[in-house]
């Protein structure tokens, strides 16, 4: 078991040793491998409520991901308390069915296994991929190599090295690339996270629509194709699709969410001093 400041905004700081040699040779002795796991607990806790059995899956998915990324230290995100997108955004997975409280038993104790056995971070106040993602930038800026891996697509927003250990594929991910998935999911929008899209728009017609428009004018595409199908405000979606790229980011948004609840409050205050004066 690893050693672990369980402070997330510092892990970077840390020195990683690879023993082995990487497996593609676009990935260095000394990558941070940034491991999205939610999706490994809760495949484990959906086939098994049995402790052991838990603990087997998640374990036999993580020592192939460190068998395959040659690492020699792991940086786990799970999920944690509370989420800044349901804050902004009310109906935010509220297409959802609530789980049975047998799952939520074993998923609470496959993320207890993932913080116990591997270090892994919690990611209160927002989604684990968002924990990958500031923690890939910042290894960005401090020129330290990176491996992200996991399954979600919304990863491929994050632009470097990945690995997705359902389907056992490298893929490497240029800005252009990152830039590109996050606007065709601008335009798709997500029904799994309850996240509006322009209806009638799939992966296909994203694709069309976004056909040799360069990095720079594909947002104003997307917000031009919004408006032309009547489809509603494109900034909320794009809000709620985009990872967070670092801590200032994160705070900038939580100010953000806290000023407008003290301007309704003040609002809702006001209505009611006028009410009473009328009566």
């Amino acid at each position: 078991m690893q050693t672990s400041t369980k402070n997330p905004t510092e892990v970077l700081q840390q020195p990683v040793v690879q023993e082995s040699p990487a497996v593609l040779d676009t990935i260095s002795t000394d990558s941070l491998v940034l491991v999205d796991a939610d999706s490994i607990y809760f495949r484990a806790a959906c086939i098994s409520s049995k402790k052991n059995d838990i603990r087997k899956s998640i374990d036999h998915t993580m020592s192939e991901i460190e068998a395959t990324c040659m690492m020699g230290k792991l940086r786990v995100a799970v999920k944690g308390k509370g989420n800044f997108r349901k804050d902004m955004y009310p109906e935010y997975k509220a297409n959802r069915k609530e789980l049975d409280e047998k799952l939520v038993k074993s998923l609470a104790y496959g993320i207890e296994h993932m913080i116990s056995y591997y270090d892994a971070f919690q990611a209160d106040g927002m989604e684990a991929d968002d924990l990958v993602s500031i923690w890939a930038y910042e290894a960005r800026e401090l020129e330290k190599p990176y491996f992200v891996v996991g399954i979600d697509k919304d990863l491929l927003q994050i632009p470097g090295n990945h690995y997705n250990f359902n389907k056992q594929v490298h893929t490497f991910v240029d800005d252009d690339a990152a830039n590109l998935n996050l606007n065709l999911q601008c335009l798709i929008g997500d029904n799994s996270d309850n996240i509006p899209g322009i209806k009638g728009i799939g992966k296909v017609k994203a694709a069309k629509i976004l056909d040799g428009i360069p990095m720079d004018k594909r947002w104003n595409r997307v917000k031009q194709e919004w408006k032309s199908h009547n489809a509603g405000d494109p900034d909320v979606s794009r809000r709620l699709l985009t990872m967070l790229k670092s801590w200032k980011e994160y705070d900038d948004i939580r100010q953000h969410i806290q000023d407008q609840a003290t301007v309704c409050e003040q609002d809702v205050r006001s209505e009611g001093q006028e009410d009473i004066q009328e009566s």
